[in-house]
């Protein structure tokens, strides 16, 4: 891993001949998404930027409009969770440069850290479960005659009607634990957040230039 060059007042380093610009904590990089995200599994996330990303002094063009974002959603791992969490790792400029980036947080419109879009928490399959498993136990308990006038038909409904509801409620169980399912629709805007500075040179077309100094990762 290549050694932080140091930055000057105006946020510009040299380093093996090449001047950097400082894309400073906190830097904000408006981005598109391309591919629809199911929180079901953890998956890629491909992003488009939109707006150009300036060094410091507003002049000098560092991402440029069309440059993509690459990252992975995670997983929906708890009940009420209605939001996807989204990291970025890497930069793929338009002139074939890539720039790792160290885990980068996605954010929504409004500033909250993961995505939010359509969320389905499976309300109606619980609800039929529910609604079939007791109107079967109804049907066995309601054919079934208890006390003394019991038969033995009567005590094998009854011993069905036990095993039955058994079985109902591990159904049940399985249905009430279902995750909700977290869709996240492409063309959802993104925020990708900087949670630390970002060393880049000016960008140019063509490929020729060199890879800018890394902060952590490997290309």
């Amino acid at each position: 891993m290549s050694e932080v060059p140091a930055l000057n007042d105006g946020g510009m380093s040299q380093s093996g001949g090449e001047r950097t610009y400082s894309l400073s904590e906190g830097t904000i990089i408006e981005t598109l998404l391309t591919n629809r995200l199911d929180g079901t599994y953890a998956g890629p996330v491909n992003c488009l930027v939109t707006t150009a990303a300036y060094a410091a002094d507003h002049e000098h063009v560092l991402i440029p409009a069309g440059a993509r974002v690459l990252g992975e959603a995670r997983a929906v791992n708890t009940f009420g969770q209605s939001r996807l969490a989204v990291v970025f790792h890497r930069v793929m400029l338009p002139n074939g440069r890539r720039v790792d980036l160290e885990a980068f947080h996605g954010l929504n419109q409004i500033g909250e850290t993961g995505l939010r879009d359509q969320v389905d928490r499976h309300y109606a399959e619980i609800f039929g479960a529910s609604l079939a498993v007791g109107a079967i136990a109804g049907l066995a308990q309601a054919q079934t005659s208890v006390g003394l006038d019991a038969s033995a038909l009567d005590v094998y409904r009854q011993g069905a009607a036990t095993s039955l509801a058994q079985s109902s409620a591990r159904i049940l169980d399985r249905f009430l634990n279902l995750l909700p399912t977290v869709t996240i629709r492409e063309g959802h805007r993104i925020k990708v957040y900087l949670s630390n500075d970002l060393e880049l040179p000016v960008y140019r077309d063509g490929a020729t230039t060199a890879h800018p100094p890394q902060t952590g990762g490997h290309s």
